[in-house]
């Protein structure tokens, strides 16, 4: 026995002695056992002045940065004046010379990768915080995701939202500036079953993936058509499937009893309370680790067309911020959403694209020939793309977004400065997709869709000098 052990036995000797000394032992064990009171860890607002600028997609496949400075410098001035400057990083960054990536069986649409210059390009035009979580994060394989993070790092990007199990996926990331600690948590709604990431139980390992928002989708239909659902699920061999209190089952697709618009099909989404609860706790954890919160989420729902955020995007927004976000920076359907100011703090709906260079790739796996019923070899690459953006892509809309220039005192907005960009909407070959600021007249017109779009929230949009306005008047409210 080493000499400290031996103290340590006389100790316990000692004060085990004597019917005293053995409830006073008693006591200290039961003290050790109580329950630890956690209090709220107090937090401190980032520096006054602080500004973060906020893009949608970057689908940004070559890097473009001459011809970008030499077209738009404006742009760049605007994402180089931030303090922190935000987008959705959606596309691989893979070598297909030296790359242990595969294409997988499934993507988000289309198999993108960029160029492995690419995020230093990103870097290098002013980007400097990016969400990995979407419905593209997998589309090489979770080697393809963990090359392409390796290469943000090395890009002095810091990144969320991917990770090798669904803890790291989750967890937020960190940048230092000079007005404070920004994080960042990023989640998709929108992803590939494959995608979703998963930690480790027992000797089973974790699993790489995206941090996701999974939803129940539910059709909305008539009372009457309830009842001829029901009525089939009754007679259904998958007895397992029927109408229970929230709605009928059958086959595999859930519908609920409600009203759509004449003509239209309408869908209600339910989160997973265990996902929401833990990016809750995510954000709740970064606000107590830094001084501002970025919470991102990629969602495409209820689809692409629509210039509405889902339900439950609205009510997960409002949750985000009550636990400590201080921006809720969505993206996903390639368009502009709404904004809102929620206690103080902006929400965008949807930021729409940055970049939409989708039509810029050389090589894609044989799958994509086989969905468009093309041979390889019967047409180029490009006018595979031209032909399937033509189809699915050609809304000019998905080339027409802003890039929001927020600011902030005391903790809470007050101004946001909507500076509307043209995704060459108009351009063929090489530049389009590629962004700029927009001309005056497009620039109306982007920034009264946005007015539009943003109304039902309570908040105004003021046009000045080309540049949309929203002022927070006191109480964090947009309204006017």
């Amino acid at each position: 026995m080493t000499r400290g052990r031996s103290r340590r036995f006389r100790v316990l000797r000692v004060a085990g002695s004597g019917a005293a000394g053995l409830a006073a032992a008693l006591a200290l064990s039961l003290a050790a056992q109580e329950k630890l009171e956690t209090p709220p860890v107090p937090t401190v607002p980032v520096a006054d002045g602080f500004t973060i600028a906020g893009a949608g997609d970057l689908i940004y496949l070559r890097p473009m940065l001459a011809t970008i400075e030499a077209r738009s410098p404006d742009l760049l001035r605007l994402l180089r004046g931030a303090d922190v400057t935000f987008g959705n990083f959606e596309t691989s960054v893979i070598d297909l010379a030296d790359t242990q990536a595969v294409p997988q069986a499934e993507s988000g649409g289309t198999w993108m990768h960029a160029d492995p210059g690419v995020p230093a390009d990103v870097r290098a035009m002013g980007f400097t915080i990016v969400s990995h979580a979407n419905n593209h994060a997998t589309d090489w394989g979770v080697e393809g995701m963990a090359e392409t993070g390796r290469a943000l790092t090395a890009a002095k990007l810091v990144w969320a939202g991917t990770g090798k199990t669904m803890a790291a996926a989750r967890a937020p990331r960190y940048l230092d500036t000079a007005k404070g600690r920004v994080a960042i948590v990023a989640a998709t709604s929108t992803f590939t079953p494959m995608s979703v990431a998963a930690d480790p139980v027992g000797s089973v390992p974790g699993r790489p993936g995206v941090n996701s928002l999974r939803t129940r989708r539910s059709a909305i239909v008539s009372p009457a058509e309830i009842d001829a659902l029901a009525d089939l699920a009754a007679r259904s061999p998958l007895r397992s499937d029927g109408r229970k209190a929230d709605g009928v089952t059958l086959m595999g697709s859930h519908y609920m009893p409600g009203t759509a618009g004449e003509g239209k099909l309408a869908f209600s989404y339910r989160p997973n309370q265990r996902d929401v609860d833990q990016n809750l706790m995510s954000v709740r954890q970064a606000k107590q680790n830094g001084n501002f919160v970025i919470f991102s989420v990629h969602n495409h729902e209820p689809s692409n067309a629509s210039q509405e955020p889902a339900g439950f995007a609205i009510k997960l927004a409002h949750d985000v911020i009550d636990a400590g976000a201080d921006v809720y920076m969505g993206h996903g359907p390639h368009q502009l959403r709404g904004i809102e100011i929620y206690k103080g703090r902006p929400i965008f709906y949807s930021l729409g694209n940055f970049a939409m260079m989708n039509n810029s790739l050389d090589e894609i796996p044989d799958d994509m020939f086989q969905q468009y019923g093309v041979e390889p070899g019967a047409a180029t690459v490009p006018e595979l793309l031209q032909a399937r953006n033509a189809r699915s892509f050609s809304d000019p809309n998905l080339y027409e977004s802003v890039i929001a220039t927020s600011r902030y005192v005391g903790g809470q907005v007050i101004e946001i400065r909507l500076h509307p960009i043209d995704l060459s909407v108009d351009a063929q070959g090489a530049g389009k997709g590629v962004p700029a600021m927009a001309s005056p007249a497009r620039g109306q017109t982007i920034l009264e869709r946005l007015q539009r779009l943003s109304a039902p929230f309570g908040t105004t949009i003021v046009i000045e000098r080309g540049i949309g306005i929203i002022r927070v008047g006191e109480g964090g409210s947009g309204r006017r």
